[in-house]
């Protein structure tokens, strides 16, 4: 297996839930840990030589109440090595792709009313209309729209080297088990992150049922597990 940067993402927003949501996949480790951020203003993925100041930072400052275009071309200003990051993201009011001039190729973006797609070292531009594509033709929830766009993207090609690691992580206004989900190392990661979901959906039902075995009667707040960001 190869360790090397590489990756292709979405960030996207859903106005009529108030929902953002990223997802990522690539060729190397842990994805998920550095390049995915979101908040209840805006969804941004920062990739190729990953700086994740620039995801927590571009949130924060939307947060605040910037405009995530601004925050980014902020950052990046103020970044001597811009030329190898590759960002993205959409906030309640703006968008923006950046893709440096020494990011790896196949390298590239684009930028829907909605989302944002990026990638680098991929096998073609074809991965990520067919991210777009994907996402955009979805039915279900955010998480289901995300997981589904990584596997359109796998099924056009891919990351050049092949993928090690996927995630997917949401800020909506009720969360779920299924909000922030992770693979670290596998073969296969994004078929494992579908499997994963599917099982993250099941567990709320379960937990719901084990806890009514156990108590007659508990105040509901117990199961508002919340969601870690």
């Amino acid at each position: 297996m190869r360790h090397t940067p590489g990756t292709f993402s979405i960030a996207a927003r859903d106005s009529e839930t108030d929902t953002f949501g990223a997802a990522v996949t690539t060729g190397t480790v842990a994805v998920g840990a550095t390049c995915p951020y979101v908040s209840a203003n805006g969804a941004v993925v920062t990739q190729a030589f990953t700086k994740t100041e620039h995801g927590r930072n571009a949130i924060d400052r939307a947060d605040d109440g910037e405009r995530i275009d601004e925050a980014f071309e902020a950052l990046l200003a103020a970044d001597d090595h811009n030329a190898f990051r590759q960002v993205h993201g959409v906030g309640s009011n703006s968008k923006y792709v950046f893709t440096g001039e020494r990011c790896s190729g196949w390298a590239g973006d684009y930028v829907e009313e909605q989302y944002t797609v990026a990638g680098n070292l991929l096998a073609g531009p074809g991965v990520l209309e067919a991210v777009g594509e994907a996402y955009q033709s979805a039915d279900g929830d955010m998480a289901e729209s995300l997981v589904s766009a990584l596997e359109a993207g796998v099924a056009a090609g891919g990351d050049d080297r092949g993928e090690m690691s996927a995630a997917i992580l949401v800020h909506a206004p009720d969360p779920e088990f299924y909000h922030n989900l992770r693979v670290d190392l596998s073969e296969t990661p994004v078929a494992d992150l579908r499997t994963l979901l599917g099982e993250a959906r099941e567990a709320k039902a379960r937990i719901r049922a084990e806890t009514d075995d156990l108590f007659e009667d508990y105040p509901e707040e117990l199961l508002d597990f919340g969601i870690k960001y």
